[in-house]
Parts: C-alpha cells; structure tokens; sequence
C-alpha cells in the first residue's frame, strides 16, 4: 500500500508506515508499554516532554469518511505518567493553519507556536527566567519540493506510488529575520554549531564547506555554548523541530540537540541541569 493518502480538499496523509497513526486514533490502537514512559522517572524534576500531535489529528475533517479519529491511547499513558512535564501540542496546533497539506510536518507557524508556549512552561516550571524573541511570519504558496529543505514528502514518488495529485502546491511560512539552520547552515572554521561525537568530542573539522543534512544530524549531536546564557541542557528531538531548530540555539549556555529518543546513557555522560525532547505524537513508544 502506498503511504500516501489522499484526502480532501488537497491534504495529503500518512498511512501505513511504522507509527500507524490512522490504526492508534481510528482502532485504539497502543504501541506503548509501560517501560516506554517509566525510563523517565529518574529525571522527572528536570524533564519535560513536548509532543506534536499527528497530522491527521490537526485537520482530521480533511480525512475520507471512513475514518472516525477519537483515541489517544499511548499520550494517555505518558500524560498519566508525566503529570504537568508534559505539553500537549493538539490544542495549541488544531484548526490553525500549523501543517503543510502535502507533507508529514508541522509548519514554521506552527513550530512557532511551540517555541513560545515551551518558554512559557519551562519558565513557570522550573522559575526560569528565559527570553523568547518575538518573531514575524511570511507566507508563500508554492510546490515545496522546489524550495530544497527536504519538504513535500507526500508528494514524493516513493510515498505516493501511481497516485496522481491534480496540484502539489502548499503554503509556505518563513520566519521573518531567522534562517533556518537545516538545509542552510554551512560549516565554517568560525561556526557557532559544532558537530560532537557519541564520545563527545568536538568533530567539527571533519564537516567544513557542508550543508547541515539530514545525514549530519541523525549520525551526529549539535553543540552550542552561548557565553552570557545559563544552564546545561540536552534537546532530544525528531524531524518535527527541523523548521524551528534555530530558534532554540540561543537558549541555554549549553546546549546538546541529539536527533533520537530519550535515553539515560546520555544524560549521565552530559550531567544537565534540564532534559527536554521534542516527539512527534506517532513515535511514542
């Protein structure tokens, strides 16, 4: 089966790959085991997840008929679990233009609504003190295969098999005055990125004149040190922070962005005095 589907009104969803999203939240379907949520526990006081609900969540009107999406059951579990650690993207992101129709991802405005209600939460959580910037939006209709940041996935030959698609374009938000750092930055002898080993050491030599691919960061961790910042913190984080990965750089005096799922192997090597992972709601098990 192809893992396009084609919805109403141009959107376009994902089915039938690994997350089986459609089966959790048509069929109650859980991924989830206990032992999933429960690896937490020892981080619990400086720990808080942020999930992005699905795609077929946000504009499930969009869906054919024979869908009825009304189930949660795997963030039910770690929302139980994590209590007030936990922030639900679904009703900050639904009916607000914040996915593209025609890939997977959340877009730059909705990326942009996570960045500031994370502030937000970690502020009145942990009695920080962090600045977040205020920001503008622009916006453009277009294919976004044609734009070269990795985006369109829907309409990719791979994911929509012989389907035919009458028109592929979407529209695009760019954050006013922020490059976005995937598919942008370039490695230079005076970047501000690092590129770090599993060992934690400082390779970013090997990377000089490279564009930050995909291939970079899922192989490699991000490291940020802003001088006049404080704290120590690990972002876990999965595709769905690429288009607002920037706007977290300049948060914390130490930053490592490490493209997986939580584990404590990592946190134990780094010491930080805050962990957060940013999750896309399929991916929790």
């Amino acid at each position: 089966m192809d893992k396009t589907l084609i919805g109403k009104n141009g959107y376009l969803f994902l089915q039938n790959d690994s997350g089986n999203e459609l089966k959790i939240h048509n069929e109650n379907l859980c991924l989830v085991h206990p032992d999933f949520y429960k690896r937490y526990e020892p981080i619990l006081d400086k720990f808080v997840l942020i999930v992005f609900p699905n795609k077929c969540l946000i504009y499930s009107e969009h869906l054919p008929d024979t869908f009825d999406l009304k189930y949660r059951p795997g963030f039910d579990l770690y929302s139980n679990f994590l209590k007030d650690k936990i922030i639900d993207g679904f009703p900050l992101l639904k009916n607000n233009d914040t996915y593209y129709k025609t890939d997977t991802h959340v877009n730059a405005k909705g990326g942009l609504i996570i960045y500031y209600i994370f502030i937000d939460k970690i502020n009145k959580l942990f009695n920080l003190d962090i600045v977040k910037e205020e920001y503008t939006l622009t916006k453009k209709e277009c294919s976004l295969m044609s734009l070269g940041l990795g985006i369109g996935d829907l309409t990719n030959r791979i994911n929509l098999g012989n389907q035919l698609l009458e028109n592929i374009n979407d529209v695009f938000y760019k954050i006013d005055n922020n490059e976005q750092i995937y598919c942008r930055y370039k490695f230079t002898d005076n970047s501000s990125i690092r590129i770090l080993n599993d060992s934690l050491t400082d390779v970013t030599n090997l990377y000089i004149n490279n564009i930050l691919t995909w291939d970079i960061i899922s192989n490699c961790i991000l490291y940020v040190k802003n001088p006049d910042k404080k704290y120590k913190v690990v972002i876990f984080y999965d595709s769905f922070l690429l288009s607002t990965l920037q706007l977290y750089t300049s948060l914390f005096h130490e930053i490592y962005f490490i493209k997986d799922i939580f584990y404590l192997d990592r946190i134990t090597k780094i010491q930080p005095d805050y962990i957060f992972e940013f999750r896309c709601e399929r991916f929790l098990f």
